[in-house]
């Protein structure tokens, strides 16, 4: 082959790969309607970090969510657009985990708090299912109403 063909074929080789690369471009007008990332915030006290545990793996397991990712405030610098802030009002600890939980969660828009709830769960623990087995089926559906959106391929 002549060295201008292999010269000009591979410049279209590196130019398509370039343009495949960059992907879609997306403009401050488009609005993004997929499933959110969602950040929980480590309630306070003792069982905090064992709480906010539970809730990552019990709201993940719905594939609600984009994501679901730990918080250490409120305030914490991330890409998520949910923050969920759970706080423990009563807990009766027993054998299997919490026998008995009143949990207050204040979720929210990261930069719309006007598009919030504020609900407190109870849960009480019942056959090999403790307190806070009972509350993340309403919690999660109460977010899935609120804050859900279908995957987007």
């Amino acid at each position: 082959m002549n060295r201008p063909l292999s010269l000009l074929l591979a410049c279209g080789l590196i130019a398509v790969l370039g343009a495949c690369a960059s992907g879609p471009q997306v403009t401050e007008q488009e609005a993004y309607n997929g499933q959110a990332a969602v950040g929980i915030v480590r309630p306070p006290g003792a069982q905090g970090a064992m709480i906010q545990r539970r809730l990552l793996s019990g709201l993940d397991a719905s594939g609600a969510f984009a994501g679901l990712y730990p918080l250490s405030s409120p305030h914490q610098s991330t890409e998520v657009e949910i923050v969920i802030e759970p706080v423990v009002v009563e807990a009766q600890s027993g054998s299997r985990g919490f026998e008995r939980l009143l949990l207050q969660v204040h979720a929210y828009r990261k930069h719309d708090r006007g598009d919030a709830f504020n609900t407190r769960y109870r849960g009480r623990a019942s056959g090999n299912r403790d307190a806070l087995d009972e509350i993340l089926r309403p919690l999660e559906r109460d977010l899935k109403r609120r804050f859900g959106a279908k995957p987007v391929y």
